[in-house]
This record gives structure tokens, C-alpha cells and sequence, in this order.
């Protein structure tokens, strides 16, 4: 493959070099005014996370309702904003566990596009954890669980999940809390791509973990290059709530080498402080978005060891309001989603900060606000599609009326596709497709301190080759060593150094 002279090359550059709208900025080729809302029928309809397909299409997940209960809702949108027919002929659907109140709170794609919900189930006197898996047309996967549907319990109260995780290996993570007879603890499952426990994990698939004597909850679980999996929440001392961090080796015992013993609990002030959403970083560090009774906390970041890293914002965290979800872009700046009160109701807030912890400015001032009408309007999740656009999605109210709500926004960051002779100093990657080992060649002006991850297209690091070296001016090659258990799919490799970015698309 080295012979050929030509190679496919995603530039990352900034917005003005490319377009005069200001990052931020709604996205007018999105239903024309950057925003949707879809109606499953009469009642509260409840978007609640958002997960994007590697052609960009877009997956909302959460609630509809029908009749006097509520049940797992689905919806798929084409890049333009308008619904998918080719996703259940209307590009909605309504997924029922039993003849009560079924909600679903988290969405993943796997990287066969089959999609993964995660909720909670109502087994006639509690709930239970539950997942649905659908084929890539919307029908439920029969190979998953007989009829694509699997419920889990705990205890004999209240289990619900509450977010889901895919592995490198396919086998899936759903985080949440349980019942234990008093109060509630952070509760994990993990399953085989059949539906089934894994038993590998724990014993029978099932871990509780317990901060104190009062009631645990976890909220969003994340899963980090070396597949240990991390879990925020919030943890009750017995006066108020603090932010909870659970970090679990890959056989689900705890991390001894976090906090000590797995486990950590941070108060950024008086009042109640709580996690919504975890996400990882290139080099490890960890994001938490979140809340605090007085706005204290919004956004935390922690080292890998679970102390809180005071390059971060000064103190570890930043304030502001609630913040649901949190993404990372590829040139390393955070996306938080949430919503905030304006006048006498509630819309759509979403912020970028640099790495340091500071507002972007470059994004309309770092945070912006986008109102669908006189309800209440809350962002629950964001996600970055394969051309770099900012997808947040979440609920939109008008009286007793719900609606799936999505908004797009420009970042500021613009992916083209171009052609170059060899004879340029841009990267080479072959072979490309790649089976399970390839090699890098790319050329530096000078001195760099250069990174090299690989990324699939939900832009989640998947592997680390180089973190923060020091490399010399002249050639370099890289070798590419695939895992085995990598699916087969489109992926990004990023060779990143303060001065800039190259992002190489590969297929496996």
C-alpha cells in the first residue's frame, strides 16, 4: 500500500477559515432553524440522551406517552433534522416491558449500529434495571434475550438504570442505583452481547457499592481505555448530598489504586452537590458535570488517582447551573449541556470551556441559550457528530404536552476531505483499511510534544499511542497495533501537539 500516492486526510481548522457563522451559532441546515421537537402522542414525551450513528444520523432516547403509563420512546433523524422513515417506517418508536410505567434513560450505539436503551422497568410492585436492543432498521433484536428485551433486579424495591456504556468487546455496562432494604446504593450491571449477566463480572454480573449509611445514587457510568469503569452519582451524609465517584476494575471489584478504595465523595460547599454525567479524557483525567444547591459546582475535573486537579479551573471545578451531559471535542474542549431559567421558565443551555477550566469566548461567549417556546425547555444530553456539529438533546413542555426536543449548533471546528501527493509533510496510514497492525509516517517542522489516540466516530478515545511526547523535527513512524477485540468500523487516529491537529480517518 506504501506505493500509492494519494491518502484521505480530515483537516480540523477553525470555523472563520471556512464559514462566517460564529461557533455557537444554530445551525440553520438543521429543520432550517437548528431545532426539533417530535410528538409520540398525547402527554409528556421525554427526551433524555443522545448518541450518534457513524453516518451521523442521530439517535434520541427516553419516554412517550401512551395512555395513562409511559414507555421506552426511540426516535432516528437524518442529518437534516427531519425523521428517518427507514427507522420503523416512521422513524418512531414505542418499546412496552410491562402494563405500567416504563422509562428510557440512556443511549449507545454498537459498532454493528445496532442501538442500546437503558431504563427502567415497573415489574407490578417495583422497578427494575432495563434494556431493549434494536437492529439497525428498528425492530427489536431477537438475539438479544428471545425478544430484544432483558430486565434485572437487585433487591426487592427500586432498581433503575440509569446509563449505558458499551466495551471494546461488545459486552455492555449499564449503571444505576438499587434498593437495599433502607436506602439506595450505586448498582452495575454488565451483560454478554446475548442479554445474559456476565458472570465474569463479580460473580453473576452485578455489582452495589455503598458510600455511607445513607442512600447512593449513580447517574452516568463511562469506560475507560484500560476498560476499568467509572461511575458518578451522589451520596447522602446525613445533612446534604455530595458528588460520588465509583471507579471498578474490568472484573467489577473496586480500584484500590482510586482514592484508595475505589470510592470518592467531594463537597464543593454547603447544600447539595451531585454528578450527572462522567467523561473521560485523552490523557486519563477524568470530567464530571453536575450541580450544586448554590451553583458552587458545574464542572469538576479529576486525575487519575481521583484527587481533584487544580489545573482545573484553579480549584478542580468551575460553577454554573445544572449540568447534564458532558462531551469532549477532538481539539480537547468540553461541552456541557443542562438547561436555565429565563424569566418564568426554563431552556436549553449549553457552554464550552477550554482545557484550563475557563469559558470559550470563541463560543458566543461560552454559553449559549436556545428557547423553543413559552414552556419549559431542559437539555439533557450532547453529542458531537462525524462533521464535528453539536447535537444536544432533551424535553421541550407546552402546558401538560411533552415533546422530544433537539438542537444543533455549529462548533467552530470543520472537517473537509482533501487529496495530497506524498510529497507533502502530511500523515500517511497504511494499510488503510487496516486488519490488525499498520504503520504511521508523518513529518514534523520541529520540536513537538505530540500525542496520538485513536477515536471512533462518537469521538471516544479507544486507544492511546503516544501521551505527551517529545519528538525531534524530521520523519517518524508509528506503529499501529489494532486490538483484537476492536470491532470493525471507521475510526479517527489524532496526532495532536500544542500547536495543532491532524485527525487520519482508517476503516478496521
Amino acid at each position: 500500500m506504501k506505493h500509492l500516492n494519494q491518502i484521505l486526510i480530515v483537516f480540523l481548522l477553525a470555523t472563520g477559515a471556512t464559514t462566517t457563522a460564529q461557533p455557537g451559532t444554530l445551525d440553520n441546515t438543521f429543520n432550517f432553524d437548528g431545532k426539533v421537537t417530535t410528538d409520540f402522542g398525547p402527554g409528556a414525551d421525554d427526551g433524555r440522551s443522545v448518541a450518534i450513528q457513524s453516518d451521523g444520523k442521530i439517535v434520541v432516547a427516553g419516554s412517550g406517552s401512551v395512555g395513562t403509563t409511559r414507555d421506552f420512546a426511540l426516535a432516528r433523524y437524518y442529518t437534516d433534522g427531519t425523521l428517518d422513515n427507514s427507522f420503523s417506517g416512521d422513524g418512531k418508536i414505542i418499546t412496552d416491558f410491562s402494563t405500567d410505567n416504563d422509562e428510557g434513560q440512556s443511549v449507545a450505539i454498537q459498532p454493528d449500529g445496532k442501538i442500546v436503551v437503558a431504563g427502567y422497568a415497573q415489574n407490578g410492585t417495583n422497578r427494575d434495571f432495563a434494556i431493549a436492543r434494536y437492529n439497525t432498521d428498528g425492530s427489536l433484536d431477537n438475539s438479544f434475550s428471545v425478544d430484544g428485551r432483558v430486565t434485572t433486579d437487585f433487591s426487592t424495591g427500586n432498581d433503575e438504570g440509569q446509563s449505558v456504556a458499551i466495551q471494546p468487546d461488545g459486552k455492555i455496562v449499564v449503571a444505576g442505583y438499587a434498593q437495599n432494604g433502607t436506602n439506595r446504593d450505586f448498582a452495575i450491571a454488565r451483560y454478554n452481547t446475548d442479554g445474559s449477566l456476565d458472570n465474569s463480572y463479580s460473580g453473576d454480573g452485578k455489582v452495589t457499592t455503598a458510600f455511607g449509611a445513607y442512600w447512593d445514587s449513580g447517574s452516568s457510568v463511562a469506560i475507560q481505555l484500560d476498560e476499568k469503569i467509572v461511575v458518578t452519582g451522589e451520596t447522602a451524609n446525613g445533612v446534604d448530598l455530595d458528588l460520588a465517584m465509583a471507579r471498578y476494575n474490568a472484573d467489577g471489584s473496586l480500584d484500590s489504586s482510586f482514592s484508595g478504595d475505589g470510592k470518592v465523595t467531594t463537597a464543593f460547599g454547603t447544600g447539595d452537590d451531585y454528578g450527572r454525567s462522567v467523561a473521560i479524557q485523552p490523557d486519563g483525567k477524568i470530567l464530571v458535570a453536575g450541580g450544586s444547591s448554590y451553583g458552587t459546582f458545574g464542572l469538576a475535573r479529576y486525575n487519575t488517582n481521583g484527587t481533584l486537579d487544580n489545573s482545573f479551573g484553579g480549584v478542580g471545578f468551575v460553577g454554573g447551573v445544572t449540568r447534564y451531559s458532558a462531551a469532549i471535542q477532538l481539539d480537547g474542549k468540553i461541552l456541557v449541556a443542562g438547561s436555565s431559567n429565563i424569566g418564568t421558565s426554563d431552556a436549553f443551555n449549553i457552554a464550552r470551556y477550554n482545557t484550563d477550566g475557563t469559558l470559550d469566548n470563541s463560543f458566543l461567549g461560552g454559553i449559549v441559550i436556545a428557547d423553543f417556546g413559552t414552556g419549559n425547555d431542559r437539555g439533557y444530553s450532547v453529542a458531537i457528530q462525524p462533521n464535528l456539529r453539536i447535537v444536544v438533546a432533551g424535553a421541550s413542555y407546552i402546558g401538560t404536552n411533552g415533546y422530544f426536543a433537539v438542537v444543533r449548533y455549529l462548533s467552530g471546528l470543520y472537517v473537509g476531505v482533501v487529496e495530497f501527493s506524498l510529497s507533502n509533510n502530511a500523515p500517511l496510514i497504511y494499510p488503510n483499511p487496516i486488519d490488525a497492525h499498520a504503520t504511521l509516517e508523518y513529518t514534523l517542522q520541529s520540536d513537538e510534544t505530540i500525542s496520538i489516540h485513536l477515536f471512533d466516530m462518537q469521538g471516544r478515545t479507544v486507544q492511546t499511542f503516544i501521551e505527551r511526547q517529545v519528538q525531534p523535527a524530521g520523519e517518524h513512524r508509528q506503529s499501529i497495533d489494532l486490538p483484537d477485540a476492536l470491532p470493525s468500523g471507521t475510526y479517527l487516529i489524532t496526532i495532536s501537539s500544542p500547536n495543532g491537529k491532524f485527525t487520519v480517518q482508517v476503516v478496521k
